[in-house]
């Protein structure tokens, strides 16, 4: 017995393989009936060479089997090892390898054209560009491709979206990914796709969804009344199962606090869940100095030229973290406020603050460098704005980072 699924001009005709001679007679046969009815109604299908019929044999199984040809029109059915639907590109294993292949592909280039418009537009604007037309193609069946217990899995993914936030931020490879997602106000991509499966099935048990989708959640005479119920897990077997949707997110949406899920607005629900997992960006407060941001960013995030940060990080070419100036290890609040090298520079950047902040000057060296790199919350955006600015002409006029990366 075969069955069909239609949508728009596209016709896919299935079997479920128990028997390898019934099933491909059963799908000549339909394939035959589809043939004689075009031909009866005048029509023909695939004009076009390369849009012919196509068959994939989806299986687990370690040992390959020879399936009987099938035939359509005629013509052999070409055997393939993926086929796209609905931009989902399935491969014979389901392990959805071929779909993240093209995925990456697409992605790619679009990442190295944000390093590029780093120079030009501000951090919001490459922010926008990312979120609109680069993850899109990584939350595009992500609930269906997501592999929720396998940590090599989330960490080539994930590998996307911190080289994105690498190009946005001007951060150097080897920055913390907590750090810079922190600094830029993003969620993991593994947070994410949990974040919006969770979503998808509140809507199945809340029966906004298809009923269908309903009725495979184990106990489906569980009604709303019964939702701080904990939902019966499936009976799984092996890990490609559990990582599929209905077992791996039913595992999470037990874990969920039970007011969550009694919720009944869906705004609320999605609200409930984003405030676990997308952090509160550092702002920039619209400075708009692309060369002097990169800078900020990377004192930030703990990874700049700085002999103390290169140290951290196990850079080769820098065997202690004391700075050149021999007083101190080169750490942020040490550069911005203590070395002599920069003396002359820093008078101005502290004149500056003066001018606009003084109270700033009165706290320890510690706090005052965690000002002049984040800004203070309890000052209008006016003056944080300025502070920011006086920061960056420091950095700028000390020339501390011209110099590579990479010590002669």
């Amino acid at each position: 017995m075969t069955n069909a699924k239609l949508f728009a001009d596209d016709t896919s005709l299935f079997s479920e393989v128990s028997n390898l001679h019934s099933s491909a007679n059963d799908l000549n046969r339909d394939l035959s009936k589809i043939n004689d009815w075009a031909y009866q109604w005048k029509m023909q299908f695939n004009p076009d060479p390369t849009k012919q019929a196509q068959e994939v044999i989806f299986s687990r199984k370690i040992r390959n089997q020879s399936h009987p040809s099938l035939y359509f029109n005629n013509n052999p059915v070409q055997k393939t090892t993926s086929q796209k639907h609905l931009g989902l590109h399935l491969d014979t294993k389901l392990d959805f390898q071929e779909h993240l292949k093209k995925v990456f592909a697409k992605v790619n280039k679009p990442i190295a054209l944000l390093r590029k418009l780093r120079t030009i537009l501000p951090r919001s604007a490459l922010l926008t560009i990312y979120k609109s037309f680069i993850r899109p193609h990584l939350d595009y069946s992500d609930i269906i491709y997501d592999q929720a217990f396998n940590n090599s899995f989330h960490q080539k993914l994930e590998s996307i979206q911190y080289n994105a936030a690498l190009a946005i931020t001007g951060a150097i490879r080897g920055t913390s990914t907590e750090k810079l997602y922190q600094e830029l106000g993003l969620e993991s991509l593994q947070q994410r796709r949990w974040y919006r499966k969770l979503c998808i099935f509140f809507k199945i048990v809340k029966e906004k969804s298809p009923e269908y989708l309903y009725n495979i959640i184990p106990s489906s005479n569980t009604r709303r009344t019964r939702n701080s119920e904990n939902i019966p897990l499936f009976s799984v077997k092996h890990n490609f199962y559990k990582n599929s949707f209905f077992p791996s997110v039913i595992i999470e949406w037990n874990k969920l606090d039970s007011n969550i899920r009694n919720l009944d607005s869906f705004s609320l629900f999605k609200a409930s869940i984003l405030k676990f997992i997308r952090p509160c960006s550092n702002s920039i407060f619209n400075c708009h100095n692309p060369t002097g941001i990169k800078l900020l960013s990377r004192l930030r995030l703990g990874l700049s030229h700085l002999r103390g940060h290169k140290f951290n990080h196990g850079f080769q070419d820098v065997l202690n973290p004391i700075c050149s100036c021999g007083q101190d290890i080169e750490t942020s609040c040490h550069f911005l406020l203590s070395c002599p090298n920069y003396d002359e520079e820093r008078n101005s950047l502290l004149n500056n603050v003066r001018q606009i902040a003084p109270n700033i000057l009165s706290l320890d060296d510690s706090q005052i460098a965690q000002i002049l790199l984040f800004g203070d919350p309890s000052l209008n955006n006016e003056t944080n704005t300025n502070i920011l600015n006086i920061t960056i002409n420091y950095l700028l006029s000390t020339k501390r980072f011209d110099e590579s990366l990479f010590e002669n």
